[in-house]
């Protein structure tokens, strides 16, 4: 094999570069002038592309978000009754309710008396009639989108019906502490609010169901002898759930009808509409006995479904 001539020789790659070295280079290149890999110009013309790019695509989705709010009326839902989730039945809520800590719970439970522990559920009561704005006494007082309604006076276009605190009486009230110290709870029942509904009432006695409770039968035809104008009317019945709660429920009264005047409905989102509430006063409760409590609501077009609660609400009560 022939010796390798003198002037041979073999190029090295040079030095090699530290990554400090090359991370330098990457950001700013002074043999190229280019930074992050681009040159000005190129820079420019990436940073135009995208500006125009997020413009249009802004544009295009508040276009789209116009068209959709086109579609929607804040005061009207676009999906009512039998179309809605919500249906065409409505249930019933009570207040007071338990504390937040207690979510699932149904029971209102209270010691009586001077030194007792009903203060919470006075003060929830208090709260949900306190005058704050939209609530009951501020609007009441205020006459400026509702009016006095009757059975045979009923609201003129545009406008509610007024209800006033007043009717609730002298015994549900926060001056006597809503019956919770003497023994004597109150308890708020409310039919829930459907945009549109409007009760189909029973216009004799002979159309009330079978299953409606005996007591309540009696007291419509009363009303139907007395004066058949408060017949417009969604009747309300609370007792036991069961044959031992029955017994132990004691006495209810209800203040100020038997159920909910039909002329507070449909409900159409009038401002200042107050959702007509029946006060049950509960006036004999035995101490340490745990009460079941089922309210329903009758009407042609509600129907009672105890698992659903479909048309009714349960809850507890107990007085130590």
């Amino acid at each position: 094999m022939a010796d390798k001539k003198p002037d041979e020789q073999f190029v090295g790659s040079g030095p090699k570069e530290t990554k400090w070295q090359s991370f330098k280079g990457f950001v700013w290149n002074s043999e190229t002038s280019q930074f992050m890999g681009r040159t000005a110009g190129s820079w420019a013309k990436i940073t135009i592309f995208y500006v125009i790019f997020y413009t249009l695509l802004a544009g295009f989705f508040a276009g789209m978000l116009m068209i959709f709010y086109q579609t929607l009326d804040f005061k009207i839902p676009k999906w009512q009754n039998k179309d809605s989730l919500i249906g065409t039945n409505p249930g019933l809520g009570f207040r007071p309710m338990p504390p937040e800590a207690q979510v699932d719970s149904t029971l209102i439970q209270f010691k009586h008396g001077i030194k007792g522990d009903w203060q919470y559920w006075v003060h929830s009561l208090t709260e949900f009639l306190e005058p704050t704005p939209g609530t009951y006494e501020t609007l009441t007082s205020s006459g400026q989108e509702f009016t006095n309604c009757d059975f045979d006076k009923p609201p003129q276009e545009g406008k509610a019906c007024n209800f006033n605190v007043e009717l609730l009486g002298d015994h549900c009230t926060k001056e006597n502490n809503f019956g919770y110290e003497l023994g004597k709870p109150c308890v708020l029942i409310k039919l829930n609010k459907i945009f549109g509904w409007r009760p189909e009432v029973y216009n004799s006695s002979a159309e009330v169901p079978e299953d409606m409770p005996a007591d309540l039968k009696s007291y419509i035809k009363d009303i139907e002898t007395g004066n058949k104008t408060h017949m417009n009317m969604v009747w309300l019945s609370c007792e036991g759930e069961t044959a031992n709660d029955k017994e132990k429920i004691g006495t209810i009264t209800y203040t100020p009808f038997r159920g909910f005047p039909a002329y507070y409905y449909p409900y159409l989102n009038v401002p200042g509409y107050l959702t007509p509430v029946v006060a049950l006063q509960f006036g004999s409760l035995q101490n340490g006995q745990a009460v079941n409590v089922e309210c329903k609501a009758w009407a042609n077009n509600i129907s009672r479904d105890r698992q659903r609660r479909l048309g009714s609400v349960h809850f507890e009560i107990r007085m130590d």
